[in-house]
């Protein structure tokens, strides 16, 4: 009988990373038996750290006052008349 493996999805993300790292360099030193376990908890680690950046970057985007609109003109030139050094 094989040993089971602990889910992802059981772990915290401290655990998750020490299990990615330990399987990665069990395969690394040449144990075939250690790529898939090693793939499958780095996958979840991205999949885990992408899902953690999205709900960031969502929530300051909701919570940032929207920018007002601006000529196009502004683009080009972005320096207002106090801000332009004349010489």
């Amino acid at each position: 009988m094989t040993q089971q493996l602990p889910h992802p999805d059981d772990l915290s993300d401290a655990e998750l990373a020490e299990q990615a790292h330990a399987w990665r360099r069990l395969a690394l030193r040449g144990d075939r038996t250690a790529r898939a376990p090693a793939h499958a908890y780095e996958t979840a680690l991205r999949e885990r750290v992408r899902a953690s950046m999205a709900a960031e970057l969502i929530a300051n985007a909701s919570a940032a006052a929207p920018e007002p609109k601006r000529p196009w003109w502004r683009r080009l030139w972005p320096l207002s008349a106090d801000e332009r050094v004349t010489s």
